[in-house]
């Protein structure tokens, strides 16, 4: 019953105004003497319908016309106060005054709508070109959403917007732009249902109390809802891509994994069976010489099968984001003599070193770093026959440590691939070389974990350069 008042209260509201306008204006007329000429009168009620029309509207404009016709033939034209009229001239000048009111009134109403109108359709034609361009720019879904609830609040002036999505029996919130309250259907709510191949929902609009919305304002609403459907859609697409993407990964990996299983982990452990089973074999004792040889191919492939093992989990830690450096001031000799340490003696032969005398100390982690220059030194000793050089640089912002080789070089688009967990160069899969093709997807790893890079490139002259540039703001100092 309240809510029925207010809504004839809110109808006739201005044209109440309107009479009563034109009640003062009759008032202020007759306090000031401005009656002296029915032309004076004509233009002031003439200005108030103009007034009228661009404030309250056209049937209050006609009010005002109609009253102010009254008031003039009452209280300003001979005889007064009464709606006789003496002369035909006056009845002629009276009508033309109802008339012109009337008509201005009109135009003036017209035109502030046509204003009106232009500029919803400014605002309406923002709300879907900005909710569009959100749709293209930016592909985070709650950004995405958040953007088009803003514009359907400003096509209405609506309190609150909600994108929900049905799942199966329940309603789940996915965007508010009022998170302390839940939506509920009520009398102020605007339930606009949007619906795809795969997403069903519906934008939830509270608008303000006693709000009505124009059909225009309507189908710009449900204009909205489907940009918040096609932004769900993208998501879920987006999704399903990841997905599939992850799968065919994993089955990458599985697959390199199981073909080093099969091959790479079958050879080491194909030589250690055959090193044990000689020597548990029955008959005369083999000589101390033969022992120790097939104790150190032993040795050797133990050490080759943990080393495989060692990069895979470092690998796995890395992709994880598991494993941080810990980084400390080392000596450059000191780190270069952990790597020369790792090889034999005849290997040590063929390594060759250039370092910047004035490059005296390094930030890193010295365990992992170290591992990382083994592991160069390691590929260019195996696909090499000539001498491996390894070198030491500086600038005003990057300490370079490069590891270079006369082998076989790198093929075409390798510069990249050669870092792929698992990758090894077709002409190198079916030959006895070892190798699995982690050890530089791991360093490569262990060197972005320190914030550098590791870069291949060919030579001139032939073979590779492996580079590690690290930033001297990691720790690297200089004497």
């Amino acid at each position: 019953m309240l809510s029925d008042k207010r809504t004839i209260f809110t109808t006739w509201a201005p044209y109440l105004v309107a009479i009563a306008c034109t009640a003062v204006t009759t008032l202020l007329i007759q306090y000031f003497a401005l009656d002296l000429s029915l032309g004076n009168v004509s233009m002031l009620y003439l200005l108030l319908v103009i007034v009228a029309a661009v404030f309250l509207g056209k049937g209050p404009a006609v009010a005002v016309s109609l009253t102010s016709f009254l008031a003039v033939n009452w209280f300003f034209v001979t005889p007064k106060y009464t709606f006789n009229v003496s002369s035909l001239s006056e009845w002629l000048s009276l009508c033309t005054f109802l008339f012109t009111a009337i008509v201005t009134g009109q135009l003036m109403a017209q035109f502030k709508y046509s204003a009106y109108q232009s500029q919803q359709h400014q605002i309406e034609t923002a709300a879907l070109s900005d909710a569009s361009w959100a749709i293209a720019s930016q592909l985070d879904t709650k950004s995405s959403l958040t953007e088009v609830l803003q514009q359907a609040k400003k096509v209405i002036d609506a309190k609150s917007a909600t994108v929900v999505v049905i799942e199966g029996s329940e309603d789940r919130v996915v965007v508010t732009s009022d998170p302390s309250n839940s939506p509920s259907i009520s009398e102020e709510s605007l339930v606009l249902p949007f619906n795809t191949e795969e997403i069903n929902g519906y934008l939830h609009i509270v608008k303000r109390e006693a709000q009505t919305v124009e059909p225009g304002k309507l189908a710009i609403l449900k204009s909205l809802g489907n940009h918040a459907a096609v932004i769900l859609q993208r998501e879920k697409l987006y999704k399903t891509k990841s997905e599939a993407a992850a799968l065919l990964e994993a089955d990458r990996l599985k697959t390199a994994l199981l073909s080093m299983v099969s091959h790479d982990f079958r050879s080491p452990l194909t030589s250690i069976k055959a090193s044990v089973t000689t020597l548990l074999a029955d008959g005369e004792p083999l000589d101390m010489e033969t022992q120790r040889t097939l104790f150190q191919t032993i040795e050797q492939e133990t050490d080759r099968l943990n080393n495989m093992v060692g990069n895979i989990l470092d690998l796995s830690r890395l992709e994880a984001q598991a494993w941080k450096p810990r980084i400390e001031i080392t000596p450059v000799p000191e780190l270069i003599s952990m790597v020369l340490d790792a090889f034999s003696p005849d290997s040590n032969k063929r390594i060759r070193l250039n370092l910047d005398p004035s490059l005296t100390e390094i930030g890193v982690d010295c365990v992992q770093m170290t591992q990382v220059i083994k592991n160069l030194v390691e590929n260019g000793l195996k696909y090499s026959q000539a001498e491996i050089e390894i070198t030491t640089s500086q600038n005003g912002t990057n300490v370079f440590i490069d590891v270079l080789d006369r082998g076989r070089g790198l093929g075409l688009s390798e510069e990249d691939l050669v870092f792929e967990p698992f990758y090894r160069a077709p002409d190198l899969k079916e030959t006895s070389v070892p190798g699995v093709g982690i050890g530089l997807a791991v360093s490569r790893g262990l060197v972005e974990a320190h914030g550098g890079q590791l870069t291949a490139e060919n030579r001139d002259g032939g073979g590779a350069r492996f580079r590690i540039t690290l930033p001297t703001n990691n720790g690297a100092l200089t004497s």
